[in-house]
């Protein structure tokens, strides 16, 4: 004979009520997956320590700047040896900060956001062109970044005195000197193709002496026929440029 099932007893409407109860409180203990607008409050906090790191950096340039401007102006010659050491500081103290290891790591926490952004708005710009100068500033010295400087402001110095005296003796050793700490600049980016492309890159970031090259070669291949035939030409009569003419007349 098969047996009948027993019936469940049926829950009390208060048996129901604290169970459903204690399963709300269990859910409320339990913590919130991490919410996209908190992710995105959190990255804006760190993009605001970003530039205030930045505008940090830039002002100690920009002091050097004004102390270089004055040395060009109305500076006395007196001067040069102790603005140098000045420049020197202050840009020593820029390169610090900006290789500084908290700079790249708000930098690396940064990038996941600047990825969600549209890719020439000025954020996602920052924080793109930051990690750029920071991966740069971390291959060099400190100790270079000073004493480039202090060599640049003696040379500003020597030179102006040499000029007006087409004295290049004197700037010769300095000269040295100068492509010397050019070929150690270079050796912070080592391997390279030219030892000139660490500097290039530089002034027009990307390029190196191969693109340089390449370009300037299509570049003479259309301007010397250019200027060969303008110079072909016979020579215009300027003379109207050269004359006097009274004020009268050119009313």
């Amino acid at each position: 004979m098969s047996k009948t099932p027993k019936a469940k007893p049926k829950k009390s409407i208060a048996t129901t009520t604290t169970h459903r109860a204690a399963k709300t409180s269990a859910r409320k203990l339990k913590p919130r997956a991490a919410r996209p607008k908190a992710n995105r409050q959190s990255a804006e906090h760190k993009l605001v320590e970003l530039k205030r790191r930045l505008f940090e950096i830039s002002d100690l340039w920009s002091a050097g700047a004004v102390l270089s401007w004055d040395q060009t102006t109305y500076m006395p010659t007196g001067g040069a040896v102790a603005r140098g050491r000045q420049c020197a500081m202050l840009r020593r103290l820029a390169h610090e900060r900006l290789a500084d290891p908290a700079l790249g790591r708000l930098i690396d926490e940064l990038t996941p956001f600047s990825e969600t952004l549209p890719y020439d708005t000025d954020d996602a710009s920052l924080i793109r062109f930051a990690r750029r100068d920071f991966e740069k500033a971390i291959k060099i010295s400190p100790d270079y970044v000073a004493r480039a400087n202090v060599h640049g402001a003696a040379c500003y110095d020597a030179w102006t005195r040499a000029r007006p005296a087409n004295d290049f003796a004197t700037m010769q050793p300095l000269l040295e000197k100068t492509l010397d700490l050019s070929r150690e600049y270079a050796d912070f980016f080592a391997p390279y193709d030219h030892i000139a492309d660490p500097l290039i890159d530089d002034a027009d970031e990307g390029m190196t002496t191969a693109t340089i090259r390449a370009l300037f070669s299509e570049l003479r291949s259309e301007l010397v026929p250019m200027v060969r035939a303008i110079a072909d030409q016979p020579v215009i009569d300027d003379s109207c440029l050269r004359a006097n003419f009274a004020e009268p007349a050119q009313l």
